[in-house]
Formats: C-alpha cells, sequence, structure tokens
C-alpha cells in the first residue's frame, strides 16, 4: 500500500497563494476586490508568522568540537620464566682470580747487559722482584742457580729476612767474580719456596732472570 503523502510547508504555501488569486478572480472589477486581495494577502502573512515561529531555530554555533582523546595503550612485560637462571653480576668488578701462588715478576736490577767486567773482578748483582702471586715469601725462600756460568756465586742464596706478601717486593744481591778467560758469561736464576718448589718470573711463572756480563783481560 502507497504511504499517504503529508502536504509540506511549500505545499501550504503554494495553496494559499492559488486561493488568494482565486478570489481576486472571482471579484473581477467588482468594488469589494481591494477588501477580498488585503484579506488574502493577511492570511499568507499570518501563515508565514507562525510557519516561522514553529520552525526549530538553525544551528549556528561555530565552536569546534573536542578533540576525542585516545587512551594510550599500555604495553605489557611478559616476566622472565622462572626457570631461567638470572645473569651473575660481579660487584667488584672482576672476576675470580686465576693468579698461582707462587709467581713473580722483574721489575729493574743492578749491572744492566753487556756490562763489562776485568776478568776476576768481583761485583754484586741485584734484581727488584714483585710478588705476583697469592702466597706469601717467607725467610725460607731462597733465589737458585739453574743454568749458565755460575761465576763463582753460591748456588742457594737467601734473599729476605721477613714474609713478603703478595704485591710486595723483595731486593736478591748475589756476590759474583767475572770469569776468565775473556769473554761473555751469563748465569740464570730462579726462586724456590721453603717446600723446595722452583718457580720464577712471566704470565706462567717459568721464566729465568739472569746475569749477562763481557768479561775483559785484565791491566
Amino acid at each position: 500500500m502507497a504511504e499517504t503523502m503529508k502536504p509540506t510547508n511549500n505545499s501550504l504555501f503554494l495553496t494559499l497563494l492559488l486561493f488568494s488569486l482565486i478570489l481576486s478572480a472571482c471579484a473581477g472589477a467588482q468594488d469589494g476586490l481591494p477588501a477580498l486581495q488585503t484579506e488574502a494577502a493577511q492570511i499568507v502573512f499570518q501563515w508565514f508568522t507562525e510557519t516561522a515561529a514553529a520552525a526549530p531555530p538553525t544551528a549556528t554555533s561555530t565552536e569546534a568540537l573536542p578533540t576525542p582523546t585516545l587512551t594510550p595503550e599500555i604495553p605489557t612485560t611478559t616476566p622472565p620464566s622462572e626457570d631461567t637462571p638470572p645473569t651473575p653480576t660481579n660487584a667488584s668488578g672482576g672476576g675470580a682470580s686465576t693468579a698461582p701462588c707462587l709467581r713473580a715478576s722483574y721489575e729493574m736490577e743492578l749491572i744492566p747487559d753487556g756490562s763489562q767486567f776485568f776478568v776476576n773482578t768481583y761485583f754484586t748483582k741485584g734484581w727488584r722482584l714483585k710478588n705476583t702471586g697469592t702466597c706469601n715469601w717467607t725467610p725460607a725462600f731462597n733465589a737458585v742457580w739453574v743454568h749458565g756460568d755460575l761465576m763463582g756465586a753460591d748456588s742457594v742464596v737467601p734473599f729476605t729476612t721477613y714474609n713478603v706478601p703478595p704485591g710486595g717486593y723483595a731486593n736478591i744481591y748475589i756476590l759474583m767474580q767475572a770469569p776468565s778467560p775473556a769473554g761473555h758469561y751469563t748465569s740464570y736464576w730462579m726462586l724456590r719456596s721453603a717446600d723446595g718448589i722452583v718457580f720464577g718470573v712471566g704470565r706462567d711463572a717459568k721464566e729465568w732472570f739472569w746475569v749477562d756480563i763481557v768479561t775483559k783481560p785484565g791491566e
């Protein structure tokens, strides 16, 4: 079924306007024409007034609509699995010590390599060594000859009368005699602990420290 059309405001206006024109035509040239036209005009004017009053106001606001606020998405953090062990940290900034108990480093010496002496001349060779191990050097430690020319020295020489702790220093002095005949001579030495362990200088504590001289004929 077709839906009944409702008259719009424009169609009512046209109807009233047509009605006023018909009245004007019917009156012809009669004396009542001005009155009828005036009455028709008043009817149309009244209709405009009532329609305007009843019509809803037109929105003229130019106020901007508020911008919708987007709630940021909060990322979620997955906690580490309890089966995963924590990464170890070292508060001291270093790892476990790998230094051996007995180790030394060469610091300086008396009588540098290549020094010259007349044959049969006595001299004192000296070394300054640092305890870079983790154990004390006690008065029972010695410097021991291991290779080369002994140059008239004792093969075992005590070098300290007190404990030398890790990081401490010891001075070793050995009285020697320039060999004859004239020539080039070298003597190699290491350290020996109270329980007979021989050790030396360098990273692996297996290097010698030595005497290196040149002898020349006496005057």
